[in-house]
């Protein structure tokens, strides 16, 4: 009995994890271990939650239809599934480099450097940059055979000299890929971690890009603003806003309506899939505010949260509405 269950793969998992707390400070090889052992912890976990979709759609056939594409897809991919969905290309090669002045690692974005911290090497730069292209398909390109995490459509599109407010902006590569179309860009990000790589991407572009740092809140303090705040500069302005702030989105929204009703040209395009009722809770904004609305193609399995039925979730809602100016301020 002991001899099978040592074939057991949780045995072998668990067995890690104990030579780690033990040894690790001794020895490197450990460290390794404990580094498998995370893998297979996330691989089993993923293979649950594949599970526990089949099961549900098993239960309610009419699920099986609408997710067609996606079972198909996870029957033979239950790795790397929060975008489930085949792999239709990939890029032929990303452009890198070290600058050893600012001491930081960068891709070639467009013909731009977009840069990293400080901490991070460049083959980290670059396999981050390929994920955001290839896996999670941000900037679309038909990478995937859907793409719900693309904020841009044919239709819905920054266009020439749009303000564009990107919150939540991290290392900025969607900023920096239409920095050629728009008039000025707002970085809006609270962690200070992105703050130097943003200012080194966005240097050349410093006279129409304005790097803020600092939390989205209801208030206005030193380490928090409001949208409104930031709005209220822009008011004959034609917008595009990007919003990706890790769940906060309805409640920004929601703070934010009455002056979101008074611009004249504005489109938004909000992440849909950091909690379970995003997606309902901003369809209900934005209808209250009378907006033309549209989901990104297909689904996520946000795997960051505690999933329940249906599993998965709408990326990212796309909402525009033109208006006659009420500029009451």
């Amino acid at each position: 009995m002991y001899k099978n269950l040592k074939q057991h793969r949780f045995f072998k998992v668990f067995r890690n994890l104990y030579r780690f707390l033990k040894y690790c400070i001794y020895n490197d090889k450990y460290i390794r271990e404990f580094e498998i052992a995370k893998s297979e912890i996330a691989r089993i976990k993923d293979q649950t939650l594949v599970l526990n979709i089949f099961n549900y759609c098993h239960e309610f056939p009419e699920l099986r239809e609408n997710y067609k594409t996606e079972l198909s897809y996870l029957i033979n991919n239950p790795a790397n599934i929060i975008f489930p969905y085949k792999q239709l290309k990939k890029l032929e090669s990303v452009q890198s480099g070290y600058d050893n002045k600012r001491k930081l690692p960068y891709v070639i974005h467009n013909g731009k450097k977009l840069y990293f911290p400080k901490t991070w090497t460049v083959n980290s730069a670059v396999s981050t940059y390929t994920n955001f292209i290839e896996n999670e398909n941000i900037l679309g390109g038909s990478y995937k055979e859907k793409s719900p995490h693309q904020y841009e459509s044919d239709t819905f599109r920054v266009n020439e000299s749009d303000v564009l407010m990107d919150i939540g902006c991290a290392e900025g590569l969607f900023a920096l890929h239409v920095i050629d179309r728009v008039k000025k860009i707002y970085l809006i990000e609270s962690d200070v971690f992105w703050i130097e790589a943003l200012t080194a991407t966005f240097e050349p572009y410093k006279n129409k890009v304005e790097i803020i740092n600092k939390l989205i809140s209801d208030i206005d303090t030193e380490k928090t603003i409001t949208l409104t705040s930031i709005l209220k500069k822009e008011l004959t302005s034609s917008l595009f806003i990007k919003m990706d702030i890790e769940g906060y989105e309805v409640a920004v929204l929601k703070d934010s309506k009455d002056i979101l009703n008074k611009i004249s040209d504005i489109r938004i395009a909000c992440c849909s899939y950091h909690k379970q009722t995003d997606a309902e809770e901003l369809t209900k904004i934005f209808t209250s505010m009378d907006y033309e609305m549209e989901f990104s193609d297909g689904y996520m399995l946000f795997i960051f949260d505690e999933l329940k039925p249906p599993y998965f979730r709408k990326g990212v809602i796309r909402a525009k509405h033109c208006r006659k100016m009420e500029n009451n301020f």
